[in-house]
């Protein structure tokens, strides 16, 4: 009976040790990976004397309840202790730190306290007698705070700027043996010399203890993040800050060393959506790498938690509710003048819906849409002009927390009523050739419609809707067309009378099909051939009677079944040409039984009748109908069909409806 009450004795033991084992640093690092800083608060001077009020309680209710599992807690000790021996910190202020502390340690955060803002000692290093009050900080901190959980970590000093790399490695390997003296087991955490960066971590002398993270800030690139100039966000940009990352990662792998960022953000200077695209990215490539990460929040500049109005801004979410899988590459952009247009891409297939918030400069974001889990563009109505707006995309999940991707803003202006203009200053005269990317200025709706707001090619004028590919050095070509598309050319025709035009198009497989119109002429259905290549062209003739003067040509695709481009329309003058009968002696109507009759009448003969369904379908062509012909429509469906008439050299359509 003995032996099995100490056999269990030592089980129950043993599985209390395991309940309230110290923590390792590589376990700390995934239990608090998402921090924040509460930044000029306990290092002014005095506390308050920065602009920020006294740490309140419910601000870690606040952080809590937000998702943070770690809250930074810069805290200055110069100014509340003695300068000569026994260098006794205040104990009113030791208090208070210990209080605002333990507010966050009773809420099952992860709490670091450091040394900062203590320029004295970095400035006056070399003297033994500025060594020793820093000693003795960190003694007296030390043994006040020996009983904390282990969710309370140590931080030796922030960015030692003014040390060398000896310095700092000498004052960190000393004040990690004095905190061991009364806290074996604490975690705590170094840095390297200079501001802290990573490349500093990298080179610093590893302290010979299991218990320790390697620390670095980066607020990079400096002209940005700390000075708030230019734009940020380029591939180039991210690749520069990946390597940054991945080489602390190395770094942290070779020497089995937790990282902690201890310091990141951007000047509220900064663009906005740049800003945003950097709090994002820090915030992935830190959760790729595995490494804690803690916003710099210093209730200004940087602000994140509004203190006072116990809210947060827009960058609370990119931090603690996005990730590597969240909506990415948002943009915003105005179309067709009163409307914006979001588009971004998903990472992730299995998104149960996708929510667009949007929110103005006075209110904040609300669910303007919610959409299928595959969406990914999204346009906005009914706004009002001479606003901002900001918009922001969120992957849902039944069963699993909402995905947020970082917000971006749009200003709408005031509409300016747009105005036609020849791309080239003037009219292209004709005879002539018009190159299919040079459509005239105005803009969406007026110069042209594309359904995609975006030039994907992006091969020339990047910044309008069209779609323009280089043809290998041999010009450009317009393409990636969606039926309804269309683009405008303002002409000059020098005299009235019959002209050729002959459409230079390219396609891999025949099918598609497109109209020209010019003044009240228009060719009816024309069909693209197979050319062999995108970048091979063949002419597409059709003929107009055309009047002199200026008009607008436009280029109107009907169907695209297959993909094709344009190249240019080369328009010449036809000296002879049959000239069809005029208009009201070509007769196309239908009859009782539904047949389409046509009556041809006597003159030039036609040639070829096609008939075409509005989405230009071809539904059956006729060779030589002669002067009468009945087609039998008993097997099409209802709507609006276009009969095109060709003769030798000339073409008429016109439309009939089938009931």
């Amino acid at each position: 009976m003995k032996k099995n009450l100490l056999t269990f004795s030592v089980i129950f033991f043993a599985f209390v040790q395991t309940l309230y084992a110290q923590l390792m640093p590589s376990e700390a690092a995934v239990l608090m990976q998402k921090g924040i800083n509460l930044g000029n608060t306990l290092e002014p001077p005095l506390e308050g004397d920065w602009g920020n009020p006294p740490a309140q309680e419910y601000y870690f209710d606040m952080y809590k309840a937000a998702g943070f599992q770690c809250v930074r807690i810069p805290v200055r000790w110069d100014k509340h202790t003695q300068d000569t021996f026994p260098y006794q910190v205040d104990e009113a202020w030791m208090n208070r730190v210990e209080q605002v502390a333990d507010w966050g340690l009773a809420r099952g955060l992860f709490i670091v306290i450091n040394a900062h803002h203590e320029e004295w000692i970095k400035q006056n290093y070399t003297n033994a007698a500025y060594r020793a009050r820093f000693d003795s900080i960190w003694a007296q901190v030390s043994r006040r705070f020996k009983d904390k959980s282990d969710h309370l970590l140590f931080e030796i000093i922030n960015e030692p700027y003014g040390l060398t790399k000896a310095q700092n490695d000498e004052l960190h390997q000393r004040v990690l043996g004095i905190i061991r003296k009364t806290n074996p087991t604490r975690i705590v955490i170094f840095q390297g010399h200079n501001w802290g960066g990573s490349d500093e971590l990298i080179q610093a002398a590893i302290p010979n203890d299991p218990y320790v993270m390697g620390s670095f800030h980066s607020y990079d690139p400096y002209t940005f993040g700390l000075l708030g100039q230019g734009t940020w966000g380029t591939a180039s940009d991210i690749a520069a800050l990946n390597s940054k990352f991945t080489a602390v990662k190395n770094w942290s792998v070779a020497n089995h060393i937790p990282v902690f960022l201890g310091e990141f953000g951007a000047i509220k200077t900064c663009d906005y959506n740049s800003r945003m695209k950097d709090y994002k990215t820090y915030v992935e490539l830190a959760q790729k790498n595995g490494f804690v990460y803690c916003a710099w929040d210093d209730g200004g500049d940087f602000r994140i938690m509004e203190r006072q109005a116990h809210g947060w801004n827009e960058i609370k979410d990119i931090l603690v509710n996005s990730t590597v899988n969240s909506p990415a590459n948002p943009q915003a952009w105005v179309y067709q003048d009163t409307l914006i247009q979001l588009s971004w891409t998903n990472p992730k297939s299995d998104y149960d819906s996708i929510y667009i918030l949007r929110k103005n400069e006075l209110t904040d974001f609300v669910m303007v849409a919610k959409m299928k889990g595959d969406t990914s563009r999204f346009t906005d109505f009914h706004l009002s002009q001479n606003h901002t707006y900001y918009y922001r995309v969120i992957a849902h999940y039944k069963t699993a927390p909402d995905l947020y991707s970082y917000p971006v803003k749009v200003f709408l202006p005031k509409y300016v009523v747009k105005v036609r203009q020849p791309y080239l200053g003037s009219p292209v005269n004709l005879p002539g050739t018009i190159e299919a990317e040079n459509f005239d200025f105005g803009g969406e709706g007026v110069a042209y419609h594309d359904a995609d707001p975006l030039n994907i090619g992006t091969a020339y004028r990047p910044t309008e809707g069209v779609d323009i590919y280089s043809m290998n050095g041999n010009g450009y070509e317009v393409g990636n067309f969606v039926t309804g598309e269309w683009d405008e050319y303002t002409v000059n025709i020098a005299q009235a009378g019959q002209y050729a035009i002959d459409a230079r198009v390219a396609a891999l497989v025949a099918g598609g099909t497109f109209k020209i119109s010019i003044d009240s002429a228009e060719t009816g259905i024309l069909t693209v051939p197979s050319t062999g290549s995108f970048l091979t062209t063949k002419a597409v003739t059709a003929n107009l009677n055309l009047p002199a003067g200026q008009q607008v040509m436009r280029f109107t695709v009907l169907s695209v079944p297959n993909a094709f481009y344009v190249d240019k329309f080369d328009i010449s003058q036809v000296t002879s040409v049959p000239v069809l009968p005029a208009a009201e002696n070509w007769k196309v109507y239908l009859d009782a039984s539904r047949n389409i009759v046509l009556d041809l009448g006597q003159g030039t003969p036609v040639k070829t009748v096609r008939l075409f369904r509005m989405d230009g379908s071809l539904m059956l062509t006729l060779q030589d109908p002669g002067q009468f012909r009945l087609i039998n429509t008993s097997g099409y469906s209802s709507g609006l069909y276009i009969v095109q008439l060709t003769g030798n050299n000339n073409r008429v359509t016109r439309k009939v409806m089938i009931p």
